[in-house]
Parts: C-alpha cells; sequence; structure tokens
C-alpha cells in the first residue's frame, strides 16, 4: 500500500493537537447548542471587533457564501450585527452584541478549562518556551504565505 514518505514530525502534532484541542472545547460546549463554526466565529469576532465577512471566512477556511449563512443565523439568535463598511459600501464589518455578553463568558470558561487539560504537567518555563517557539513557527510561516499582511 503507497505511503507517505514524510515522517510524521512536529507539523504533523501541531495539526492533531489543533484538533484535539477543537474536539475537547466542542465536547465541554455541546451545552451551548452551537457549531464547532458558530463558536469558532463568535471567537473570532470576539477578537476582531469590526472583522468582514470575507476575512472571517479566510480564518475559519470556509467559502464566503458559507459565512453569509454563519452570519445569518448569528445575527437571528441576536448575537452579532452587520455594520456598513464606511470605506467599501459593498461590505459589512461584524460585531459582537451585548446580548453575546454571558455567552462569551461561558466560552471563556470552557476555553481555560481545555487550556487546562491542554497544559497540565507542563511548568511554567515551559509554557513560556513553548509560546515562544510557537510565534516563531506562526512568524515564519506567515512570511512564508502572507508576506503582504505583515
Amino acid at each position: 500500500m503507497p505511503q507517505s514518505r514524510v515522517p510524521v514530525g512536529p507539523t504533523s502534532l501541531i495539526v492533531e493537537l489543533a484538533r484535539l484541542i477543537r474536539k475537547d472545547f466542542g465536547e465541554r460546549a455541546e451545552h451551548l447548542d452551537l457549531t464547532q463554526s458558530q463558536w469558532r466565529a463568535l471567537y473570532q469576532i470576539s477578537h476582531h471587533p469590526g472583522i468582514s465577512q470575507v476575512k472571517l471566512a479566510e480564518k475559519l477556511e470556509v467559502h464566503p457564501v458559507s459565512v453569509t449563512q454563519l452570519v445569518d443565523r448569528l445575527v437571528k439568535s441576536g448575537w452579532v450585527i452587520r455594520e456598513p463598511d464606511p470605506m467599501d459600501r459593498r461590505a459589512v464589518r461584524l460585531q459582537l452584541t451585548n446580548e453575546c455578553i454571558p455567552l462569551l463568558e461561558e466560552m471563556d470558561a470552557i476555553a481555560i478549562a481545555t487550556r487546562e487539560v491542554v497544559l497540565d504537567g507542563v511548568t511554567d518555563e515551559e509554557r513560556a518556551q513553548l509560546e515562544v517557539l510557537l510565534r516563531r513557527i506562526r512568524h515564519n510561516l506567515r512570511q512564508s504565505i502572507e508576506p503582504d499582511e505583515l
């Protein structure tokens, strides 16, 4: 049977860790009745207020049409509003509503619980070193694939 000649290494582990972290968070967040796409979108909007739907689609790695439908559901739930983009009449900027605050607080508590599981047994010094290394890796990738956005 054919098999890749690229050995499993750090990049494979990073991909697997990302999947497991999302899975852990998702299981803890089941009671919120949100899809993974919804909680990931809310997270992105909370960290990037005024993000455009196009940029949100990029961050979620989905087609812009899918984001439009996703945002429609978040707007209908009362958690997100669309505001006109003053620089581009065709675009809208996404903002969270005050109704979303309790949901965000719950998501934050879940994220903290997931983080504690992820980093259980890792010392503060190791956490700091890991963060430095991951930031360097992120920087390398951004320079490679997003040189104009830095």
